[in-house]
């Protein structure tokens, strides 16, 4: 009898993970609908300019998660439930603004949201954007402390985005269309170190991104617009 319920339950175990896995995936999903619907407000709110990913105030740092807030109000919504802490803003940014959440989970495209500590930079304008329905906002993903420089032709940007397969070998992301979905991802089998201002963070898994990715298919991070 024993041994039927131990059969029983290395079958069962892994698939209550997966479906627990799948739970939390469909949340991770709607908290990318939520932010895509509450990037388009604040665009349409100002001027029709995305907000930058980060800038200097002159007393803290500005980010994209607190720029949106007013459009979210809810910090639950930063946060993917299958890595809530993925990133501190503390950490990542050293200073924020008062509103920023402690956390977040999700990295941005910096096609789209520019970095406002880079030379002769300045918003990006929604007008530009000429494949709103192919083009990532915001994902499950995580900030590297180096760049892929074959994947992204930026000289300045030093860091990368990279992309986090967290939900059985999927991630969620959203579009400037303001939908969201599932993209494959698969484990390179490499890792990077996670940055943050006060040096090397936590080790990160490099996915590479799938063929539901469509023009970001095979690269680490989801950056550039399909044109």
């Amino acid at each position: 009898m024993i041994a039927i319920i131990a059969i029983l339950a290395a079958i069962l175990f892994p698939v209550f993970a997966q479906a627990r896995e799948k739970a939390r995936q469909a949340t991770c999903l709607s908290n990318n609908k939520q932010y895509a619907l509450a990037t388009l407000m604040y665009v349409q709110d100002y001027d029709e300019t995305f907000p930058m990913s980060a800038y200097f105030t002159g007393t803290c740092v500005s980010t994209f998660y607190q720029q949106v807030e007013p459009y979210v109000k809810n910090n639950q919504v930063t946060l993917c439930p299958s890595e809530p802490q993925a990133m501190q803003l503390l950490a990542l940014v050293g200073a924020p603004c008062q509103g920023t959440p402690p956390y977040t989970s999700y990295a941005v495209n910096h096609a789209l949201f520019k970095n406002g500590f880079l030379p002769g930079v300045s918003p990006f304008r929604l007008s530009a954007i000429s494949a709103p329905s192919e083009t990532v906002m915001t994902y499950d993903g995580n900030v590297a402390m180096h760049p892929f420089p074959a994947e992204r032709p930026d000289p300045f940007e030093p860091r990368a985005q990279l992309a986090q397969a967290r939900h059985n070998a999927q991630l969620s992301v959203n579009f400037a269309d303001g939908h969201a979905k599932a993209i494959q991802g698969s484990d390179t089998g490499t890792t990077a170190q996670q940055f943050t201002v006060f040096g090397p963070g936590s080790s990160l898994k490099v996915y590479r991104i799938g063929a539901n990715g469509g023009f970001y298919r095979d690269r680490v991070e989801f950056w550039g617009m399909p044109q």
